[in-house]
């Protein structure tokens, strides 16, 4: 096979996660700002739900493994808040039909095979985050096309006026940004937190989240936002 190569961007969600709990803010402010998390879903069906035992146990933060079907999310979020209520922190598995303790065994033991960890990888929005990222063994190197086509390192600078960086880590809000609903719009998005339909400023966006109820009116009004 000579005509097969990968630009390897796999990402690890974990060393993510910890590094936004491990934040520069979360230092200052002495807290995590985030109360809990929806655990990946495709991620954990390989890798287990033990793998984020760690979070719960050493955040004190509580962790529900969710599906994607909306009453996967629902139920997901139900568990969540019980948590939070109860003063819980642990690691629950809503996705029971693919998500497994141990995960998938035989997929561990090929991506071990293949590939290995990187010493940092530059995430847009966080920046370098150290052994968040796979690349490929030295013995597939035929099959990576960063060796094989020395592709030059691209580096992907966030926009001056973007809170995106605090978005993810919870220290602010979508609409604390300036430049939310006026040049970054999800049909012109400027950061991260806007690429993707995932993403909260997108979320925000698109469901309403930026727009608040008129109390004595019984209305609901837009929050109007100056360009930056």
């Amino acid at each position: 096979l000579k005509n097969f190569t990968v630009f390897c961007n796999h990402v690890l969600t974990p060393a993510a996660i910890q590094h936004i709990l491990q934040s520069p803010e979360v230092r200052e402010m002495g807290a995590v700002s985030i109360d809990g998390f929806f655990g990946p879903s495709h991620v954990s069906s390989v890798i287990g739900q033990s793998r984020m035992n760690f979070f719960a146990e050493e955040f004190q933060r509580p962790v529900v493994i969710a599906g994607f079907e909306p009453l996967d999310v629902m139920q997901s979020a139900l568990m969540l808040i019980r948590q939070l209520n109860e003063g819980r922190s642990e690691v629950e598995n809503e996705y029971t039909r693919v998500v497994t303790r141990e995960g998938n065994l035989k997929a561990q033991s090929l991506v071990a095979e293949v590939f290995e960890l990187r010493r940092e990888f530059e995430w847009r929005g966080l920046g370098m985050v150290p052994y968040s990222a796979l690349s490929i063994k030295e013995e597939f190197a035929e099959f990576d096309a960063e060796v094989r086509f020395s592709v030059p390192k691209i580096v992907a600078y966030d926009v001056k006026g973007c809170e995106c960086p605090s978005i993810l880590r919870g220290v602010k809000k979508p609409t604390d940004c300036k430049l939310f609903g006026t040049v970054c719009t999800p049909e012109n998005p400027m950061g991260s937190c806007m690429v993707s339909s995932e993403g909260a400023c997108a979320a925000y966006w698109s469901y309403g989240r930026f727009r608040q109820p008129d109390v004595k009116g019984g209305k609901v009004i837009k929050i109007e936002k100056e360009a930056a």
